[in-house]
């Protein structure tokens, strides 16, 4: 049987990054515009903005450290792509358990921290900042671990369950689409109703992407791989099909194997199709501890917090909220 030969493809162009790093930059950015408007919608006073930020950087110090640990690049996470990708040489990790528990590093401190501030709050002199730390902390990282998309909870628990199926992770993305939606609507925050519809674009960019897996599957392309681990003929072949679902940008691109003006675009969307396998190396026993823990480490701080609540009531009494 004829076999394709590679050497009729050129070299794949290098993955570049610029285009990436812009959408992070975008996202970051509307991402604190959200958090100014959310902290100026709860409290005339900024010192808000700036405990959160200091909170949302000791959870992603969590992250950081663990990515480290394992010598490997961030995945999913905007802020510590900045950081846990800055060397090129390492790789994204393809273990189950690791990026388990580089999800899970990123709320666990907080909310130890969290409730440890919390309960000196309990035993000493009231302080509005104190409690307004331990509070704010505790809510950040509970928050995280909420199983939904695409809250640190939310990749836990689709690695374990939806990771191979394009049409699951579509259904668990619109899912906790509606519910941010829901609870933003039902306590009037508009932050998250707003960030609940732009998940909801997510739904979109998974179908597309579902069509685009079962094409090519009908190929016999790998793309669960690496972008670096691409043969010419993957790329080409990938970035092909791409171009057939994506009609009005064909009409822009030279025909054959020529690359184009802005070819940093197409690598990225091709880069974005791919999918790391990852090596099941978690026991049902292990997932099984593990959700109980999230489960625990939800549970807890809110059983803390309402059966102290004449703390909070007494913080809302003094900080005029």
């Amino acid at each position: 049987m004829f076999e394709e030969s590679e050497n009729i493809y050129p070299v794949k162009p290098e993955l570049l990054v610029g285009s990436a790093a812009k959408n992070r930059n975008g996202i970051i950015l509307f991402g604190l515009v959200l958090l100014f408007v959310a902290t100026n919608y709860l409290s005339d006073s900024y010192i808000i903005l700036i405990e959160v930020l200091l909170i949302l950087a000791l959870h992603e110090l969590g992250h950081f450290l663990l990515l480290r640990f394992y010598g490997v690049k961030a995945q999913g996470m905007f802020v510590m792509s900045y950081f846990g990708n800055s060397k090129k040489r390492l790789n994204f990790s393809d273990s189950q358990r690791q990026q388990t528990f580089i999800n899970l590093m990123g709320p666990l401190p907080g909310i130890v921290l969290g409730s440890g501030i919390f309960i000196y709050a309990l035993y000493n002199e009231p302080n509005l900042y104190v409690i307004e730390v331990a509070v704010l902390m505790l809510a950040v990282n509970v928050l995280n671990l909420v199983p939904i998309d695409p809250f640190d909870g939310g990749r836990i628990v689709g690695g374990f369950f939806f990771n191979k199926d394009d049409q699951l992770k579509m259904i668990f993305t619109l899912i906790s689409s509606v519910v941010m939606i829901g609870v933003g609507v039902y306590f009037g925050f508009i932050p998250l109703t707003v960030f609940g519809f732009l998940m909801g674009l997510k739904v979109r960019a998974f179908q597309k992407s579902k069509d685009l897996h079962e094409q090519l599957d009908e190929t016999n392309v790998n793309y669960k791989k690496g972008y670096k681990d691409l043969t010419d003929r993957e790329y080409w072949k990938i970035r092909s099909i791409f171009l057939l679902n994506n009609p009005k940008l064909k009409e822009m691109i030279p025909s054959g194997y020529t690359l184009w003006d802005n070819e940093r675009l197409l690598v990225e969307q091709v880069r974005q199709v791919l999918r790391i396998d990852m090596k099941p190396d978690l026991s049902l026993v292990s997932k099984i501890a593990i959700l109980l823990l999230i489960v625990a480490l939800i549970v807890s701080p809110i059983l803390l917090v309402f059966s102290n609540f004449e703390l909070i009531e007494w913080y809302l009494e003094n900080a005029n909220i």
